[in-house]
């Protein structure tokens, strides 16, 4: 069985590495070249020859994985380790049948939290303490006497944690005498539906997020002979004219890739899979690839692949004032599916600078949103 080692490489040229180990017949399995990054696969018993070839390039290399008598001895290292670690956890577990090693306290609220630590170390109820000398009922009774706050008290073990759960004593909080509607956002306040309570701002009013726009009241209620008092809460729409701005930055040139016209050719042949012959490649920095595949016979599958080599070139263009539109038109797509599908466009303003070799655009949105609502 063949075995394979990943070696990895920052290579500017990675055709001409390529061509270096096609000179030595070194075969290498799962190409990939990700800009200057150049990995593929050797066997085993060319791993020292293909690093001794990328070292004399001059190129930083790393061998990430390793196969063979290298990956059996890892393996048998791991195992070693992992039985070592699962002896080691069955002791522990032993020895921690016996001893609490934590406490776990269950409760929101800081106050009696430190109340409950206070009473542990009057105690001493702390970890790495044995089980057997911590009264879990008794613990729970002292809670739920010494706290006033605390109704109820829970203290039980789970595995080596000491778990007190605590329930606060329901105090009825005074409800709040009418409801408001608050602004969510910074706006200008363009419309006001109001279905009960007082609006306390107008058409035109400049809000920040935050201040309240209606409010409930409380009125007597007149078919009451006792005058009971008539909570009105606040309820309605508010509508505001809020901006949404996005920036954007468009250089005069671009770097694009194009065909020289220069081209090359090959096909390689497949038989159950495993290519027939080696694999060619052209001898070009920069290329663009096409490929076109057959299948022949029905017993045996044989399969053709040509692939046709287009070498390029990066070429500096500069854009025209239809492709900076065009940007421009794509960078306000974006942006209006960013904004409330409820919203009404009121009005869209753009802006541009030119800064060197710099376009600055700032596109402003100007649009009527529902800035409060009620329940």
């Amino acid at each position: 069985m063949k075995v394979y080692s990943v070696i990895s490489c920052e290579a500017r040229n990675s055709q001409r590495l390529l061509n270096k180990f096609l000179e030595k017949n070194i075969p290498l399995k799962k190409i990939k070249i990700d800009g200057d990054i150049l990995r593929f696969c050797v066997e085993d018993k060319y791993l020292s020859k293909s690093v001794e070839i990328v070292a004399k390039s001059g190129v930083d290399h790393t061998v990430e994985s390793r196969g063979g008598k290298h990956l059996l001895a890892q393996m048998a290292l791991r195992y070693v380790s992992l039985a070592v670690t699962a002896i080691a956890v069955i002791v522990c577990l032993v020895l921690a049948k016996g001893v609490c090693f934590g406490v776990d306290i269950v409760c929101d609220d800081t106050d009696i939290t430190s109340k409950i630590s206070e009473i542990l170390d009057v105690n001493y109820i702390r970890p790495y303490v044995l089980k057997k000398n911590i009264d879990t009922k008794s613990l729970s009774e002292q809670l739920s006497k010494d706290i006033e706050e605390v109704g109820f008290a829970n203290c039980y073990f789970d595995g080596g944690t000491l778990k007190i759960e605590v329930k606060k004593v329901h105090i009825i909080d005074e409800e709040e005498e009418y409801s408001k509607l608050t602004a969510d956002r910074d706006c200008i306040i363009t419309r006001v539906l109001v279905y009960s309570g007082t609006a306390v701002v107008k058409t035109g009013d400049v809000v920040k997020k935050g201040d309240v726009l209606i409010e409930g009241y409380i009125d007597t209620n007149p078919e009451s002979e006792d005058n009971e008092r008539l909570i009105v809460p606040a309820d309605g729409v508010v509508y505001g004219e809020t901006a949404y701005v996005k920036n954007i930055m468009i250089s005069d040139k671009a770097v694009m890739n194009v065909r020289t016209g220069e081209s090359w050719k090959t096909t390689d042949v497949y038989v159950f899979g495993k290519l027939i012959g080696k694999q060619k490649m052209p001898d070009y920095e920069q290329y663009q690839m096409v490929q076109e595949e057959k299948i022949f016979g029905s017993v045996i599958p044989i399969k053709a692949v040509t692939r046709t080599y287009y070498k390029t070139q990066s070429v500096e263009i500069e854009l025209d004032e239809a492709q900076i539109e065009e940007q421009i038109s794509l960078a306000c797509i974006e942006m209006w599916q960013e904004i409330p599908n409820q919203s009404k466009l009121l009005n869209n303003y753009t802006y541009k600078k030119k800064v060197d070799n710099l376009h600055i655009i700032d596109i402003y949105y100007i649009i009527e949103e529902i800035v409060s609502i009620g329940e």
